[in-house]
C-alpha cells in the first residue's frame, strides 16, 4: 500500500524522516511519501522555510536504497487564489490544500465554511501546473458544529471537473478515520463524484504527524474504493503519476 501524505519534524510532525520511513517498513507499505507543510498563509512556525528545502530534499535522498521502500520527497503546498509558493527545488509531486482563504484566515471559526472554501478552492486550482493530489477536501468537518460536511451541488462539481480537467488527482485522506468522523476526508460520495466527472487520479494518505499514525486506515481506504469499483490509485515520481493497484492489497 501507499501513503504520500506525511509530516516530520521539518514542519510540524512529531518524528524525524528516518523514524517516518522506518515506521512505513513496519506497517508494510511498498510507498511513502514525505509532504511537510510549505504554505504562506499559515503560521510559519509549523512550515518548512524556503531556505531549509534544499536541506530537506537532501535528508530524504539520503535514505534512497537503505530500506525495502519507495521513498518520496513531496511537500504540502498551501493553495490560495493569491498565488503559490513554489519551493525552488522540484519535488516528486505535491499535495496543493486550501487552509485558508483571504480576508478568511480562520475558517474554522466559521459556523458553515462550505461556499466560501469551495469558492476559493475553484479559483486557486486554476494556478496549478505541476502533477499532484488535492489534500483533504472536506478537512474543515474536524472543526466545526457537528462536523458537517458540504452538501451535493453545482459548488462542489465545479472543483472536482476543475481538478479533473486540470490533470490534478484527489486524496483519499484517511485521518477522517482517526478523528472519528467514520469516513475518510472526503466522504465516499466525493470520490464518486469525481470519478463521474472524468477524474482518475485517486490516492490516499493518513496525514500522518506522528510515525505510529504512518498508514493508518489504508485498509479501509482500499476497501472503499474497490467496493465503487477502483483497481487502482496513484503516486507522482519526478513529476509523473504512476498507477499502483490495489486488487489484491489488503
Amino acid at each position: 500500500m501507499i501513503d504520500i501524505h506525511n509530516h516530520t519534524t521539518f514542519s510540524d510532525g512529531r518524528n524525524s524522516v528516518e523514524q517516518v520511513i522506518r515506521s512505513a517498513v513496519e506497517a508494510g507499505l511498498r510507498v511513502i511519501g514525505i509532504s511537510d507543510h510549505f504554505d504562506p498563509y499559515v503560521c510559519q512556525e509549523v512550515c518548512l522555510q524556503a531556505e531549509q528545502v534544499i536541506g530537506y530534499m537532501k535528508e530524504i535522498r539520503r535514505f534512497d536504497g537503505e530500506f525495502p521502500i519507495k521513498i518520496l520527497a513531496g511537500l504540502e503546498l498551501g493553495l490560495q487564489s493569491e498565488g503559490i509558493l513554489w519551493p525552488g527545488e522540484e519535488m516528486d509531486y505535491y499535495i496543493y490544500s486550501v487552509h485558508t482563504v483571504p480576508g478568511k484566515p480562520d475558517l474554522k471559526s466559521l459556523e458553515d465554511p462550505w461556499e466560501i472554501y469551495l469558492k476559493e478552492a475553484i479559483l486557486a486550482v486554476d494556478l496549478i501546473d505541476r502533477p499532484g493530489f488535492f489534500g483533504h477536501l472536506d478537512f474543515l468537518r474536524r472543526h466545526i458544529p457537528h462536523g458537517r460536511p458540504p452538501k451535493p451541488g453545482p459548488l462542489i462539481d465545479r472543483l472536482l471537473m476543475k481538478l479533473a480537467s486540470n490533470h490534478v488527482g484527489l486524496e483519499v485522506n484517511t485521518s477522517g478515520w482517526m478523528y472519528g468522523l467514520g469516513d475518510p476526508s472526503p466522504q465516499s460520495w466525493v470520490i464518486e463524484r469525481y470519478l463521474e466527472l472524468g477524474g482518475n487520479l485517486l490516492t490516499i494518505g493518513s496525514d500522518s504527524h506522528r510515525a505510529l499514525q504512518v498508514g493508518k486506515y489504508s485498509d479501509q481506504a482500499v476497501s472503499l474504493l474497490r467496493g465503487i469499483g477502483v483497481g487502482e490509485v496513484f503516486y507522482c515520481e519526478k513529476g509523473s503519476y504512476v498507477p499502483f493497484s490495489i486488487l489484491g492489497e489488503e
